[in-house]
């Protein structure tokens, strides 16, 4: 069967996309795995326990967007980890709508504990690079974050095509002019 050889051969950006996607199928079904095994916990619950002890207080929708779920599902997380202890909600002063969520001390345990259930994954992962290189592609990632968060473009902006001409509507009966 003949392969078609504009895409049999990825761009540089293109290869880079593609093992970070990679990257992250393997190591978040790793980590899930060693979740399950471990500490009964998903890996959502564990960022969101992450996520609570490095911006305590932080409000329900801010924390669902960071974590780039859905305000349901985030709902969701915040009342499971609620009932189990883990976390507890306080009225924001500031807005009677909205709520504070703060880690708990047992939630902490829960998170050390899914942090330690973790660790083999993380410690496999980055077996095969120096403490340099590891340094390095932390410098890299982060920078590569910064790029998309920062909206702007280290392409060249092609020059903005000048529109076509607005068509006017005519007048009911008004004849048709050839264009």
């Amino acid at each position: 069967m003949p392969t078609n050889a504009k895409h049999a051969v990825r761009l540089p950006d293109e290869q880079v996309g593609y093992l970070l996607k990679r990257l992250m199928h393997q190591l978040r079904h790793q980590v899930e795995e060693q979740l399950r095994r471990g500490c009964d916990m998903s890996l959502a619950h564990l960022v969101t326990l992450d996520q609570l002890q490095q911006q305590p207080g932080i409000a329900g929708a801010r924390l669902a967007r960071r974590l780039l779920v859905t305000a349901q599902t985030m709902t969701g997380l915040l009342r499971r980890l609620e009932q189990e202890g883990a976390i507890e909600r306080r009225p924001d002063p500031h807005n009677r709508r909205a709520d504070r969520w703060y880690l708990l001390p047992a939630g902490l345990a829960r998170l050390n504990a899914a942090r330690d259930a973790g660790e083999p994954v993380m410690t496999k992962m980055l077996s095969l690079l120096e403490p340099r290189e590891i340094s390095q592609l932390r410098d890299y990632l982060e920078r590569c974050v910064e790029g998309l968060e920062s909206g702007t473009s280290t392409e060249r902006e092609a020059p903005t095509p000048t529109p076509p001409p607005r068509r006017t509507r005519r007048s009911r009966g008004e004849p048709r002019t050839a264009p």
